[in-house]
């Protein structure tokens, strides 16, 4: 599938530098720089430790100041879904230095979506209206997924979707372009999906305001596509 054009403004000279991690003997291999800090951020996450230093380190890896800020606020972000860009952008793309470059260019662009919907969310809405998480809290406040609903994220992890909002409800202009999947990233999950780290959870950001395809998908769906996701109580 062809990459779709990049209408965010980051371009090719915005991605990481190649710089490679060394073995013990001195000798270049394993993860290259980057991968190692995005490594490291995902692991300080899931354990709820502070990922100030290994954050900054991943932006300065960026030879565009802009787009290495950019990324810096993304990653700092505690509901920033870091582990879906790992899964899904970094580790499952191969060990190319093009590839590790790409995966570099999408996570400044997912970044840059990120934090569109985050200030939106806010500014068209407002956090109590669209979802149940408090988005100015951290991230390990305590979360219900409902009466079946196990917040794995797997429903979500798709390239798009129908945008058709709940009536009366209008969302910006490139919401629908976004859920649809006409993102300038290669969307491999849908960019409303954000995450609780330490809880290994995932929650949609517009749950309460979600499409109908979405609002559609119930318990059945899921123990049909989904086997030993969905929470069962006897």
């Amino acid at each position: 599938m062809e990459r779709k054009e990049d209408r965010s403004g980051v371009g090719s000279e915005c991605v990481p530098r190649q710089k490679a991690r060394h073995d013990s003997q001195g000798h270049e291999g394993g993860m290259t720089c980057f991968e190692s800090l995005i490594h490291e951020a995902v692991g300080r996450r899931q354990t709820a430790v502070t990922v100030t230093k290994a954050v900054r380190a991943v932006a300065l890896l960026y030879e565009d100041p802009l787009t290495g800020e950019t990324v810096e606020e993304a990653l700092r972000d505690p509901f920033f879904p870091l582990t879906l860009y790992a899964k899904r952008h970094l580790w499952a793309c191969g060990r190319k230095p093009v590839t590790i470059e790409r995966a570099g260019q999408d996570l400044a662009l997912l970044g840059r979506i990120y934090l569109r919907i985050r200030s939106d969310i806010d500014r068209c809405f407002g956090n109590a209206q669209v979802t149940c998480v408090d988005l100015n809290g951290d991230a390990v406040q305590e979360v219900s997924g409902g009466e079946w609903c196990s917040l794995c994220g797997e429903c979500c992890q798709l390239s798009g979707t129908i945008p058709d909002p709940p009536e009366p409800i209008r969302y910006p202009g490139y919401w629908y372009a976004y859920i649809a999947g006409d993102s300038p990233l290669n969307q491999r999950f849908c960019p409303f999906l954000f995450e609780l780290p330490p809880q290994g959870l995932f929650f949609c950001a517009i749950h309460n305001v979600k499409p109908m395809t979405c609002l559609a998908f119930g318990k059945e769906n899921c123990l049909e596509k989904y086997p030993g996701r969905a929470r069962v109580f006897r």
